[in-house]
């Protein structure tokens, strides 16, 4: 088994502890990076109606940020703490690999996400590292540094 899919194992291991526990708070806090047809998919079409709003801003020619923050600025496509679009193709990278991010010989497991605060990746780890990844934690207030991964595996 490679990496990847210990990095598929150990998300799905946790997708009862995300909607029943956690209720989705990595789709309830922060902010997501996406492309200009991933923030239409993410809006369901509404782009420009959220831009209006503030909460999704344009940073580059096809880089959009979306704020989830506030109570009732959670995800546009979270339903009942379950993704409407997790099967879609234009769901944002970061979203398919969160709270996982693989770059070369290292893991970066994002501390903003509980089930990484609460170990329950620990069986996963001692997997990656017997393969002989490194693992890194992100910081809680700012997993900055694992935009550029999220941002080379974009489209």
């Amino acid at each position: 088994m490679d990496a990847g899919q210990i990095a598929n194992k150990a998300r799905r291991s946790i997708s009862p502890f995300c909607y029943d526990e956690c209720h989705a708070y990595c789709c309830r806090k922060g902010y997501l990076v996406m492309s200009k047809a991933q923030a239409n998919k993410v809006t369901h079409g509404k782009r420009e109606e959220f831009e209006k709003r503030g909460v999704l801003k344009k940073m580059g020619d096809d880089s959009y940020s979306l704020y989830m923050g506030g109570s009732d600025q959670s995800c546009p496509s979270l339903d009942g703490f379950k993704c409407t679009i997790h099967k879609s193709r234009l769901r944002p990278e970061a979203c398919a690999q969160f709270p996982i991010f693989i770059e070369g010989k290292t893991v970066k497991l994002s501390n903003r996400c509980p089930a990484v605060k609460m170990g329950m990746f620990y069986p996963y780890i001692e997997r990656w590292m017997a393969l002989g990844y490194k693992i890194i934690e992100g910081d809680i207030l700012c997993d900055s540094d694992f935009f550029e991964i999220i941002k080379e595996k974009k489209d």
